[in-house]
Order: structure tokens, then C-alpha cells, then sequence
């Protein structure tokens, strides 16, 4: 694939036509060391723009760390370019927070990033996301099974967030920083494919580029297609939620008889339900009961859906007797304590007969794991089965007693339950022959 040349005229007319940002704009790139930062920070100070930079230190990598701090510090000042720095005690913060470590560090950086657009009057927050970030983010969220908008990629534009790489390959970066003796940081993190995003770059992309050699683009052309789609589904969705849904007093009512007027109602059903909180499973159980008896109930943590006879009613859950916490290795939780930890398969590993100590395939779990009571609509797998069956229905086969139910916790990886905690494991995240690192949970 011949590689595009990067020029400070193309991503001028990237930032105007499709970060819809102008040239007087007074913009702050985001800066880690590594080649896309760079890149972009030198080709938008080349193209004339009023420019500043920010460096986030995470104090995660030690030396490296710093390293990459010094590095953006001695371009910045070769360029005279101003630089704010700050440093982050992530780890604390993630504990504190009960996040995870990347989500932490999101938080911190986009927190700060915003407080100095407010103090600086900066327009717009510039980073380095590239082509292949894109189609990396195409393939996390097709595994994990998100709608059409976590198909679309990354956008050029989201809020004060732009993104003018995007039509570029990490290769034509990398390129680029070549020609021009940009001297950048490789983080090594990139390199470790336990993480999924990295295992998607380096096992699953390479694969699929010697099917199509001119992958890139193709998947380049798929994303604007997926874009275009969301757009329209957008549009068709807005027109439900203005002349269907009414929201009046914190209540959401949607007509039912309403929906058979969309030949495809169940995608703009879980548009319309997915900013409160409901996954595909759920609004799949949803449609099923739409014309079923009334009363039925759906749950998310911050809001609940109510199936009444002629119409879905969705209202926030109230504060009081929401119970659930979150729990990741190390950690000892107060409510429920248990301890969490991952190690590499021993060659001699035994399944344990204990209910208090459980085992899970490390890879296929996502920490931190949040454990909260069940609620109506919850469905699992059952160790040992293939399909799925609903909590309700496998307290009634084990004879719960209400008050068994009411203190039964459920434990959630992403948006899937993996353990009826002290009872029974979901079967798709047990250990198998192919798995390579265990989670261990033991109740205390």
C-alpha cells in the first residue's frame, strides 16, 4: 500500500472541514512523547496555529514515565512551544475510585484538559488519534457487542475533543516523524497482548492485512459507511423520541402500539434505551415481553423499565436500598469481602469443589468486577449448559426462599453476570485447557 504524505495543508482542511475547527482558534494538543502527538503538534504549529501543549505524567512506567516528560519538554522548548505539565497518582486515584487503571487515567486527563480550556480560552482539545485507533476501536466493540455507534469508530469531533489524524495509518505517522527527525517515545504497554486492543493490533489486524493488502482503506471506507448508517439511524431516532416519546416529571413514556409504525423498531428501541443503561440482552428481553402481562420489570443501576399495558415507562431508581460495589485485584470489600487476584496457569491446577473459591479465565473477565444485588430481567449460563436462563428462574429451581433472594449478590464483568456469588458460574468465563491466566476469587 503506498503510503499518503502528511502536510500541514491537509490537516488544515481536516481541522475545517471535519473538526469544523477555524484558523483563529487558540487550540491545546494533547502530547504523550509518542509519534502521533508529535506529529500532530508540529504539523499544526507549521500550519500557523495559535497552539499550546499538555503532557500528563501517570507516574505508571517509572523511569519511562519521566522519560517520556522530559522528551515532550526538550521538543516543546526546541520549538518554543508553551508546555503545561501535570503528574497523576493514578493508582491511588484508580483506588479510589474504584476504576480501572485506564479509565482512571482517562478521567484525570480529560478532567484537567477541560480546566484549562476553561482558564486558557482554548477552543478545542488536538490529539493524536490516528487511522488504525479507529479500527481497533471497530473490532473492541464488535466483540464486545455494542450498537451501531460503537461501530462507527472514533469521531473526528466529539464535544471539544478533535481528531485530525484520522485518515492517516500509524505507518504514514511513523513516516512522517522519519522525515522530519522527530524523535519519539515507544510505550512498551503497547506491546503486551493480554490487553485486548493490543492483541486485536498484533494478532487479529496483521491477519486480515495479508487476506487484503489494502485493508487500511477498506476499513477506512467500511467506517465513513457505518457513519453514514448512524446518521441515519440518528435521524430516525430523534423523530420517534420528538413526535412518540413523551418525558414528563423524570418519566419516560414510550407508546408501545407506536413502535409497530418503525419496520425496524428493535434497533431504535435500544437507541433509545441505551443512554439509561440497557444492553442489547436486556432490550432483547424487552421486545419479548412488549405484548406479554403488564407489570414486568427491567432494571439498570441508575434507571428501571416498567411494562405497563399500553406503554414502556422508564424512571430513575432511587438511591436508597441500591446496594452494589466494585471489587478488582487486591482489592477487600467491605460488604461482601472477598479478595481478587490473577496468576498464569499452574501446570497443576485443580478445579476447586469450595463455593467460596472460584476460578475464572482471567482474559476473557474485565476488572473491575462490579457485584450488586439481581434484578428482574437478569439472565446468565449456567456452568455446564449453553443456553442462557434467568435468575428468577434458577432461584426457583434451587428453592430460594425470599430472603435468599434478597441476599443474593450477582458478580458482573462488563455487562455479563459470571457468578451467582457462593452459588454457580457462568460457563462462558470458566477455565478451559486454552486458558492461560486464572482469576481467582475467594470469599473470607
Amino acid at each position: 500500500m503506498e503510503l499518503k504524505q502528511l502536510n500541514p495543508q491537509y490537516i488544515s482542511h481536516v481541522l475545517e472541514s471535519k473538526c469544523l475547527v477555524q484558523k483563529q482558534d487558540k487550540l491545546l494538543v494533547a502530547v504523550s512523547g509518542g509519534a502521533d502527538s508529535l506529529a500532530v503538534l508540529q504539523l499544526l504549529q507549521h500550519a500557523g496555529y495559535d497552539i499550546a501543549a499538555a503532557h500528563c505524567n501517570f507516574r505508571l512506567r517509572a523511569e519511562a514515565s519521566d522519560a517520556d516528560e522530559a522528551l515532550v519538554g526538550e521538543f516543546c522548548k526546541d520549538k518554543d512551544i508553551h508546555l503545561y505539565k501535570m503528574s497523576f497518582d493514578t493508582k491511588s486515584f484508580a483506588r479510589a475510585n474504584k476504576l480501572s487503571i485506564e479509565m482512571a487515567a482517562r478521567e484525570l486527563r480529560y478532567n484537567w484538559f477541560n480546566d484549562l480550556l476553561t482558564a486558557n480560552r482554548f477552543s478545542a482539545v488536538v490529539t493524536g488519534h490516528h487511522g488504525n485507533d479507529s479500527i481497533e476501536t471497530f473490532f473492541l466493540n464488535l466483540v464486545r457487542g455494542t450498537g451501531l455507534k460503537g461501530l462507527s469508530g472514533i469521531s473526528y469531533r466529539n464535544e471539544n475533543v478533535v481528531r485530525p489524524l484520522l485518515d492517516f495509518s500509524r505507518e504514514e505517522i511513523e513516516a512522517y516523524c522519519r522525515q522530519q527527525s522527530i524523535v519519539y517515545c515507544h510505550d512498551a504497554s503497547n506491546d503486551d497482548c493480554q490487553f485486548t486492543r493490543n492483541k486485536i493490533r498484533h494478532e487479529v489486524i496483521p491477519v486480515l492485512q495479508t487476506i487484503n493488502p489494502s485493508f487500511f482503506d477498506t476499513m477506512q471506507s467500511n467506517l465513513e459507511h457505518l457513519q453514514d448508517a448512524e446518521r441515519m439511524l440518528e435521524s430516525e431516532v430523534q423523530r420517534f423520541l420528538d413526535t412518540d416519546v413523551v418525558n414528563e416529571a423524570g418519566q419516560v413514556i414510550i407508546p408501545i402500539s407506536r413502535l409497530a409504525n418503525y419496520p425496524h423498531y428493535a434497533s431504535l428501541l435500544f437507541e433509545v434505551l441505551r443512554p439509561y443503561g440497557f444492553n442489547s440482552a436486556v432490550v432483547g428481553e424487552v421486545i419479548k415481553h412488549l405484548h406479554g402481562e403488564s407489570g414486568k420489570q427491567f432494571f439498570t443501576e441508575t434507571h428501571r423499565l416498567i411494562k405497563d399495558r399500553h406503554n414502556l415507562l422508564i424512571l430513575p431508581v432511587e438511591e436508597i436500598g441500591v446496594q452494589h460495589f466494585w471489587v478488582e485485584e487486591g482489592d477487600q470489600a467491605e460488604v461482601c469481602p472477598m479478595s481478587v487476584c490473577v496468576c498464569t496457569r499452574p501446570d497443576n491446577f485443580q478445579f476447586s469443589r469450595d463455593a467460596k473459591l472460584v476460578h475464572f479465565d482471567a482474559d476473557l473477565v474485565e476488572l473491575p468486577l462490579l457485584v450488586r444485588r439481581w434484578k428482574q430481567g437478569d439472565a446468565f449460563m449456567p456452568l455446564g449448559m449453553k443456553g442462557f436462563k434467568k435468575i428468577s428462574d434458577f432461584f426457583i429451581d434451587q428453592k430460594y426462599s425470599l430472603k435468599d433472594k434478597e441476599d443474593a449478590w450477582l458478580m458482573i464483568s462488563g455487562e455479563d453476570i459470571i457468578w451467582i456469588v457462593g452459588k454457580r458460574l457462568d460457563d462462558r468465563f470458566k477455565v478451559t485447557n486454552r486458558t492461560k491466566r486464572i482469576l481467582e476469587i475467594a470469599l473470607k
